[in-house]
């Protein structure tokens, strides 16, 4: 049930598909809002942006960045999230190295279990866990915007792309979960996705095909077709 809105980011595919190269080396920052028509009390309200780059062997890094854009009226703080790690590697981890937010914590074990969504790999929340209780006001109040960094481990890191933590074979792989609204609710929002594509001199620069010689490859193709 992610949406992804690819636009330009279809042609880099189709580019590297006539190359022989992998489309995922591409990929870029995601941006995700808040998916309202499946969140649990229809509250809670969410930016943000979401980019996983490989750093070596085994290893890469996630940054995950959101903003709390729920109703100013009604309040409410953004107190946890949890993802899923689209890994083959059934030991994969993500755990939180760094954030903007020193009240939120690496979420592990029961902490990640998120009904009515399921059980998630990997998160960050106050206390951590995806469901505690105690004040939410550490949370992230409505307009703020915090960062969270965590380190990835997984034998596939290098093919891994910022996909594989939003969209997977769960119906909702990213969640966020809200307490302390003025009318007393608490809310469980999923994400949805919108690719952000890259410039396409950008792309042809990283796949070393510089745009004249895209043109000659079209005239060469164009005139073997006459």
């Amino acid at each position: 049930m992610i949406t992804k809105l690819i636009g330009r980011a279809t042609k880099v595919a189709l580019v590297a598909g006539v190359l022989g190269v992998s489309a995922a080396a591409y990929a870029g920052p995601v941006n995700i809002q808040a998916d309202m028509g499946n969140s649990t009390e229809g509250l809670g309200d969410f930016t943000g942006t979401v980019e996983y780059t490989f750093t070596g062997g085994n290893t890469g890094t996630l940054v995950v960045e959101l903003t709390n854009t729920s109703n100013v009226a009604n309040g409410g703080y953004l107190v946890a999230f949890v993802f899923n790690i689209n890994s083959s590697d059934a030991g994969a981890s993500a755990t939180l190295s760094s954030t903007t937010d020193g009240d939120f914590l690496n979420i592990t074990g029961s902490g990640l279990e998120a009904p009515p969504f399921g059980t998630y790999e990997a998160g960050a929340g106050l206390n951590g866990t995806f469901l505690g209780g105690g004040s939410p006001i550490p949370g992230i109040a409505v307009g703020a915007t915090e960062t969270f960094t965590f380190d990835v481990v997984a034998s596939d890191a290098s093919t891994l792309d910022t996909m594989d933590f939003l969209s997977g074979s769960s119906d909702f792989d990213f969640v966020v979960r809200f307490r302390g609204f003025e009318n007393g609710g608490s809310d469980k929002v999923p994400a949805t996705t919108t690719i952000i594509p890259l410039p396409a001199p950008i792309v042809l620069a990283a796949i070393g095909l510089p745009m004249a010689g895209l043109m000659s490859w079209r005239a060469r193709r164009k005139a073997n077709k006459a």
